[in-house]
């Protein structure tokens, strides 16, 4: 019998909760006999997941998570995007945002530190989609504007929600993500959590 993750994603925008997932699906299988499911706790669809509505609602949300005693959760994911390009040697520019996001929880993520993620994609989750699409070189993509990014990936600037989970569900279901851990150093980042995340979970937890 497979053991279960359960884990909490808040996100700023639509194509995270089909990326994500689809990549999470693929983690667990790295680490052996591990299904994940996904909590339905997220930011309101109909409010239109933003930046700082993640940066308001991350603490509630992951404090939720885990008081929950029937279905507990084992994880919990949040992220925002960059919003810029950052070429600096030690990804100082993402540290910063990361450390923000960390600071808006507080105490709360203090207290569930060891069992919470957080990523922050630079430009935008949409530069990761756009790696999988095309066969890129490493950190090749940031350069490019976000608008610019959004009309490649989508085929238009202003995508609607429909557009958005369409397309992004196309390509993480053909997606490499081990290479995607090296062409982009954020998913990287956030990689390397999930992965060490899971690996001391499926040693400890039983079915």
């Amino acid at each position: 019998m497979s053991k279960l993750l359960r884990y909490t994603l808040v996100s700023e925008g639509f194509a995270e909760y089909k990326f994500i997932p689809a990549y999470m699906e693929w983690a667990a299988k790295q680490v052996g006999d591990l299904q994940v499911v996904r909590t339905n706790i997220q930011i309101a669809i109909t409010k239109n997941p933003s930046l700082s509505k993640v940066l308001q609602n991350a603490a509630i949300l992951c404090a939720r998570s885990f008081a929950d005693e029937r279905s507990p959760c084992h994880l919990f994911i949040a992220g925002v995007d960059l919003d810029e390009p950052d070429f600096t040697d030690d990804l100082e520019l993402h540290g910063k945002r990361l450390r923000e996001l960390k600071e808006r929880m507080g105490k709360v993520y203090k207290q569930y530190e060891a069992q919470t993620i957080l990523y922050i994609p630079v430009q935008a989750i949409d530069c990761w989609v756009y790696y999988v699409q095309q066969n890129a070189t490493a950190n090749s993509l940031e350069s490019t504007g976000k608008d610019e990014t959004k009309r490649k990936v989508y085929g238009e600037k202003n995508p609607d929600r429909q557009r958005i989970e369409k397309v992004v569900r196309e390509a993480a279901a053909q997606a490499d993500f081990a290479k995607l851990v090296k062409q982009s150093r954020s998913f990287k980042h956030f990689h390397n959590q999930v992965e060490a995340f899971l690996t001391q979970y499926s040693k400890t937890q039983q079915p």
